[in-house]
């Protein structure tokens, strides 16, 4: 099995970093590891498989102006 980590930089709409982090708790292997003062999110998705595929979910959350892929990568164990 594989194990895999990425890193995204979530750009959201001002007063609703409260609201994308609720959706991001409800995403298996999502973290939140920072947020700014000038509304981006620093999130990890990882675990065994697929981890990108709520990628394209994300940009469909109410609040979410842009996500970007920082880097993706694959464990082969």
């Amino acid at each position: 099995m594989e194990y895999q980590v990425a890193s995204l930089i979530l750009q959201v709409m001002p007063g609703s970093q409260d609201t994308v982090h609720q959706y991001l708790d409800t995403i298996e292997g999502a973290q939140v590891h920072a947020q700014s003062a000038d509304h981006q999110m620093v999130v990890t998705l990882e675990g065994e498989g697929d981890v990108l595929s709520p990628l394209e979910s994300l940009s469909s959350i109410p609040g979410v102006l842009s996500v970007s892929l920082v880097s993706h990568h694959i464990d082969h164990e």
